[in-house]
């Protein structure tokens, strides 16, 4: 709106009483407005006090709306009038066009007396200027004819062994284009049945080395890392390889990988857990030594460490918590997810614990029982992962076991963090 200088007032009368009508902008207003009949009175009376300006206000806009399409109609009429005017004058003038063009066809195309077909019968008939030429041109008794020139030059290249034809797609003559071609394929072949020699011999040597020791040890680290890479990829923790870059300690490259717990959520507290990765058998003062200066090494909380199956020591596995940190035992070739979530899960737990409780004294008791129940499941799991190696008839059966029992070692898991959570909230409690 721009004011009351864009309002407009429009007097009318009803009932002997002036009634104002003022345009602002978009808006319509009425004043002092009064309309004397009695049935519409009695049917506005008969509406709710509530409903009557609604009822007013719509029988406004209807009838200003009917008026408006009234008016449309007569515009309508008018254009209309013109079209079929139009209409009249188009047909007249097609009928003297479609006249105009019959005249035309029936000279040019005319069966008798046309121009078109006496032309055509000069060129194109059985006498004409194109069955003479064609005659002369296929003639196969003329040496000179198309015929006889092309049957010349496809006996020439096509004709038996001597043909030219022959000649050239013959690998086996100096001239054949086909011999350079067929040397340059020889040559590839033996180049790779060499390679494919060189491939087999180098990866038979790479896998002695791997079962000589340090190549598999490497092969094992980097397996763990790439898996727990992906497995915390869609959390807010995140994992570093640290095998090969000095911590903390002068000229110490202790630790393998570091995990840091609500590494993506810049307020969260943050913990660290350093990983080592064996693929050697280890004593127990050497694993409490190893361990220490990892962590130190590292700045971690707690320590993970894996172990492949041949190199764990007896009675850690699957898996095992104690105050030195958390142990899991998996095949190097083909580590069980489930051992490795749950050692993962397992050391998340034990850094919060003892954050959480530092210098109280306490210890780890509170999720023992839950650890056997875990470690008594995977177990289940690698003898029913037996019996898939083995039956192939029970495939099915089995895999639907192994998915029960991994979710059910899931669920230990969660109950153990229900336990710390409730234990912290207990402890600000007090």
């Amino acid at each position: 709106m721009s004011g009351a200088r864009d309002a407009e007032i429009v007097p009318i009368s009803a009932a002997n009483r002036p009634t104002q009508v003022e345009i602002v902008g978009d808006r319509i207003r009425v004043s002092s407005l009064e309309i004397v009949d009695r049935a519409l009175a009695g049917y506005l009376e008969s509406r709710s006090v509530e409903e009557r300006g609604e009822t007013v206000e719509r029988a406004l806009r209807v009838g200003l709306m009917a008026l408006q399409s009234a008016s449309g109609s007569i515009d309508v009429d008018h254009v209309r009038r013109a079209f079929e005017g139009f209409e009249r004058e188009l047909q007249d003038s097609q009928k003297r066009a479609a006249l105009e063009v019959e005249t035309l066809l029936r000279k040019t195309f005319a069966k008798d007396g046309g121009e078109m077909p006496a032309t055509l019968e000069h060129f194109l008939g059985d006498k004409g200027e194109l069955a003479r030429f064609t005659q002369e041109l296929f003639d196969e008794n003329r040496r000179d004819s198309a015929l006889g020139r092309i049957r010349t030059i496809l006996d020439r290249y096509f004709d038996g062994d001597a043909s030219m034809l022959a000649q050239l797609l013959d690998p086996t003559r100096e001239a054949s284009p086909l011999r350079a071609f067929r040397t340059e394929i020889s040559e590839r072949f033996d180049g790779v049945i060499a390679r494919i020699v060189e491939l087999d011999a180098s990866q038979k040597a790479a896998k002695g080395e791997r079962k000589r020791g340090t190549a598999k040890g490497a092969d094992f680290e980097s397996r763990i890392v790439a898996e727990y890479t992906e497995m915390l990829r869609a959390t807010d923790d995140a994992i570093e390889g640290t095998g090969g870059v000095t911590g903390a300690v002068t000229d110490s490259k202790k630790g393998d990988a570091v995990i840091t717990l609500n590494a993506k959520e810049g307020a969260a507290q943050t913990l660290r857990i350093v990983v080592e990765v064996k693929d050697k058998a280890m004593t127990q003062p050497a694993i409490e030594k190893e361990l220490a200066e990892a962590k130190e090494n590292r700045k971690a909380d707690v320590a993970l460490m894996i172990f492949s199956e041949a190199a764990a020591p007896a009675g850690i596995a699957p898996f095992q918590i104690n105050r030195y940190g958390v142990f899991c035992a998996v095949d190097p070739e083909a580590p069980d997810l489930a051992i490795l979530e749950a050692g993962y899960r397992l050391a998340k737990i034990s850094a919060r614990i003892l954050k959480r409780t530092e210098g109280s004294g306490a210890d780890l008791s509170a999720v023992k029982d839950a650890i056997e129940t875990m470690r008594s499941r995977l177990e289940t799991v690698k003898e029913i992962k037996k019996t898939l190696t083995a039956i192939d008839a029970t495939t099915d059966k089995a895999r639907d076991e192994l998915d029960t029992l991994r979710a059910a070692v899931a669920a230990e898991i969660d109950r153990i963090e229900e336990q710390v959570r409730a234990s912290a909230a207990a402890a600000k409690g007090g």
